[in-house]
């Protein structure tokens, strides 16, 4: 198969029917107040977004079936959303309920597209396949008493697959995150590792071992997520599990949303949120100028001071924006550090043709029993 078919995610692409079949985060819970609309692009569709006075969100089409402008930029009154232009009504089914200055109304004869949505550990869930929406999994370590939800949608631009193959990749570590090397207590930066991947019921299972003797095992689930258990986090926060969601905006864009457990609750998890959102927001203004200035050679990462943005994001973000906004695979040569990357594709290579063809595709579950493999501390 050709790796074109993994990057593109229209409607009408194959990628793009295979990830409508999963549930998607579109949005960050915190970021849509009561009230508000928002415009949302993701899979390379648009659409509205919006939260009722009463709290609950609402994901239907972009455009009004009256003239097409943008609902967005309407307003939302009680659990519906009213057009800009000319005041035509929608409730959260898509359904015109309203259609002022129409003598004769035919309201109930128009609907614009609507989608099922869920709120779920700090995310808004959609899901944009054909029929029913199958349940949303459900992440126990998400749901712990005592700990707090870091929540953040991080800009991307490059092809979300760029993302996804970083993430079956432990060895760029060493080199891409190579000035926390001496200073990290975190295995993953230490030593060249011997990695071996298998298929999973969730999709691949990484076994890791580093020279030093730390056996370490990583989990990825299909079609598009990451789970880091015991990522390094700060002083205060130590380790902490992290859900990551690789959404594709378009072709060349992606959003990465990221969940993390942080081990505070109560004022003091409010809190050290509260300022790590302030953070982001200043880190978020320029990181996508920052990268394309280097790859253009206009200046130096050394050049950066890296207590002013998350260094991390930007290191990883100039290695998978370097390979182009979306790869050319064909002219890669894999090693045997690739196990993980290749056993990845040649799952979706898979599952594509099975979709392609008209064959069952393989119901992925997550295992709640993947707990840290970190010691504490």
């Amino acid at each position: 198969m050709d790796f074109a078919e993994f990057v593109h995610t229209g409607p009408d692409t194959l990628a793009g029917r295979y990830l409508r079949r999963f549930w998607q985060p579109i949005a960050c819970s915190h970021e849509l107040s009561a009230g508000q609309a928002l415009p949302v692009r993701i899979l390379s569709e648009e659409f509205t977004l919006y939260r009722g006075a009463g709290g609950t969100a609402h994901l239907v089409g972009n455009r009004c079936a009256h003239r097409g402008t943008q609902l967005s930029a309407g307003w939302v009154e009680e659990d519906c959303i009213r057009c800009f232009y000319h005041g035509w009504k929608y409730d959260g089914a898509g359904r015109c309920v309203e259609q002022p200055a129409e003598g004769e109304s035919f309201a109930a004869k128009v609907t614009i597209p609507s989608y099922p949505v869920r709120e779920y550990i700090g995310l808004i869930f959609a899901y944009f396949g054909a029929g029913e929406a199958p349940p949303l999994p459900r992440y126990p370590l998400f749901e712990k008493p005592n700990i707090s939800l870091d929540v953040a949608g991080l800009k991307r631009i490059c092809n979300y697959f760029n993302n996804i193959d970083n993430s079956l990749d432990n060895v760029h570590v060493r080199f891409v995150h190579r000035r926390h090397r001496d200073t990290s207590d975190d295995h993953v930066v230490q030593g060249d590792p011997v990695i071996s991947v298998e298929e999973s019921d969730w999709g691949v299972r990484r076994y890791v071992k580093y020279p030093d003797g730390k056996d370490l095992t990583f989990f990825y689930g299909m079609p598009n997520i990451n789970f880091i258990n015991g990522q390094v986090v700060d002083p205060v926060i130590k380790r902490a599990d992290v859900m990551v969601f690789k959404v594709p905006v378009d072709d060349e864009n992606h959003i990465h949303f990221e969940v993390r457990a942080i081990a505070l609750s109560g004022e003091a998890g409010s809190g050290w949120i509260a300022e790590r959102r302030a953070q982001r927001r200043e880190e978020e203004k320029d990181r996508a100028d920052l990268v394309r200035a280097i790859l253009a050679g206009k200046l130096r990462l050394s050049d950066i001071d890296p207590q002013r943005i998350d260094f991390v994001m930007l290191e990883d973000e100039i290695a998978q924006t370097g390979q182009g906004p979306i790869a050319v695979r064909g002219n890669e040569h894999l090693g045997r550090s690739d196990r993980g990357v290749f056993l990845l594709r040649k799952i979706w290579e898979r599952e594509l043709l099975n979709l392609a063809e008209g064959r069952p595709l393989k119901a992925w579950q997550y295992r709640p029993d993947m707990v840290p493999t970190y010691p504490e501390g």
